[in-house]
């Protein structure tokens, strides 16, 4: 979800540089910075995954209560406040890239990004 978050902040900037007095912008979106960014978002969700995982991991649980003759196993997730840190920062990042996305509806219809 960073690299889209990045790709995305990047065609918006590179058409806003295409407008008279944007052409400041541009030096902060760089090969390096790209990769630096998507680098350290990448890190910042590993460092809540692994917050989650070493505190209160997942574990499996058997579950007997609703079929006695047979044993189900259910993944009970140790913190819950760990994992929603987790899928809110996913969360964010896709609402983000969401915002940017909606920014960039007006941009030329001969746009095309795959070439």
């Amino acid at each position: 979800v960073s690299c889209i978050l990045v790709k995305t902040m990047v065609v918006l900037a590179v058409f806003r540089t295409s407008k008279p007095g944007g052409n400041a912008s541009l030096k902060w979106f760089g090969a390096g910075q790209q990769r630096g960014t998507v680098l350290v978002l990448t890190s910042f969700q590993a460092a809540i995954c692994t917050a989650w995982l070493v505190s209160a991991s997942p574990t499996p649980h058997k579950n007997t209560r609703y079929h006695n003759d047979k044993i189900v196993y259910e993944c009970v997730e140790g913190s819950v406040a760990r994992f929603g840190a987790l899928l809110g920062y996913i969360g964010l990042l896709a609402f983000l890239s969401f915002l940017l996305a909606f920014l960039a509806r007006n941009l030329p219809d001969n746009f095309n990004e795959a070439k």
